[in-house]
């Protein structure tokens, strides 16, 4: 099983990086300077309205789409992304996975990325742990958190991992796995 889940990490960093490369040309919004500018404002300040995935309902800001899918392409109750509407490198993907997964898909992460640094976050009673980065002068993140045994993982871009705006994306998630 660690076999595929590293097979499936890599085949994850490498998407990640394509989706880099295709980006570069196109409308962009560098760390700071987009849609977390405000890094410094509440998180309750921040515009956007409650949806519903799967196992999940979580806050979609404003200027965001959420895409009922991996990044595959595969619709699952497990998985889905949350997608700027303007920057094409500006996004937040979730999937459930065990901790062991989750734990080796950060571990991969830091890895790959130099420069990469342990950070956590509590939020609403929720402990994210996981690394940032920066990749192409975008701020960059992946975080994982345990939901009663369900450790979701989610991986960003375009926002400090930190800033209001993914405070407000992480602190309002809900899991509810009914399997």
């Amino acid at each position: 099983m660690k076999k595929y889940f590293r097979i499936f990490a890599i085949v994850m960093a490498a998407v990640l990086a394509l989706a880099v490369l295709v980006s570069c040309g196109k409308t962009q919004t560098p760390a700071g300077t987009g849609s977390d500018a405000g890094n410094d404002a509440p998180a309750d300040e921040v515009k956007g309205a409650m949806d519903e995935h799967g196992y999940y309902k979580v806050f979609v800001p404003e200027g965001y789409t959420i895409k009922h899918e991996d990044v595959f392409g595969d619709e699952s109750p497990k998985s889905f992304s949350i997608n700027s509407d303007e920057a094409t490198f500006s996004y937040f993907n979730f999937n459930i996975f065990t901790e062991e997964n989750a734990k080796d898909s950060v571990d991969m992460t830091k890895e790959i990325n130099e420069g990469a640094e342990d950070v956590t976050l509590d939020l609403n009673g929720v402990k994210w742990t996981g690394v940032a980065y920066n990749s192409l002068g975008y701020d960059c993140f992946s975080l994982y958190a345990d939901f009663d045994g369900n450790f979701v993982l989610v991986n960003g871009a375009g926002n400090a991992y930190d800033g209001a705006l993914v405070k407000a994306v992480l602190g309002s998630l809900e899991v509810n796995v009914t399997e």
